[in-house]
């Protein structure tokens, strides 16, 4: 299991529905699987999108212990109330940009052991799980923010791996 990276299209796929009668793989070790690679890539989010995989699923987490696989994610309700925060991704290295989500949702997907869940998700929480929802539509979020704001970000990135890669010359 690797991770794609932007441009790669299938990052702007919207991907398939899992058959909960017949998923065509072991929710458990997917879950185990997936954690894995984002909590070694320093994430707190993984789509299927983001390691080749054609299916509406995503995990979400900061530990092991404490992180969610969602399958076939739904958003039943959203505030009107919003949140501007900062928002990195796994598929975008070294960008950041801040993007407008909802504060509070309603959502609906089913887990590991394929029991259908609802939950009420805020905050931070809710950021990762709309951040990873868009990625199972096609939607990253550079598609969030104008082009202005994207090559700004773009600039900011490049400026910072500029400076860390003349630390390194400097100092090694």
């Amino acid at each position: 299991m690797k991770l794609i990276y932007y441009p790669d299209p299938f990052l702007n796929k919207k991907v398939k529905d899992v058959n909960i009668e017949d998923p065509e793989f072991d929710p458990i070790e997917l879950k185990d699987q997936m954690v894995e690679l984002m909590l070694a890539s320093n994430g707190i989010g993984l789509s299927a999108n983001q390691i080749g995989l054609d299916a509406q699923v995503f995990v979400m987490g900061d530990s092991a212990k404490n992180s969610t696989i969602c399958i076939n994610p739904t958003i039943v309700q959203y505030t009107k109330e919003t949140i501007l925060d900062i928002e990195g991704c796994l598929s975008f290295p070294d960008m950041f940009i801040k993007v407008t989500r909802p504060k509070e949702i309603l959502a609906k997907f089913y887990n590991e052991n394929l029991q259908e869940q609802v939950v009420k998700i805020e905050g931070y929480s809710a950021k990762c799980y709309l951040h990873e929802y868009d990625h199972l539509q096609g939607i990253t979020f550079k598609d969030r923010v104008s082009k202005v704001k994207w090559d700004m970000a773009k600039k900011k990135a490049i400026r910072e791996l500029e400076r860390i890669q003349n630390l390194k010359i400097c100092c090694f």
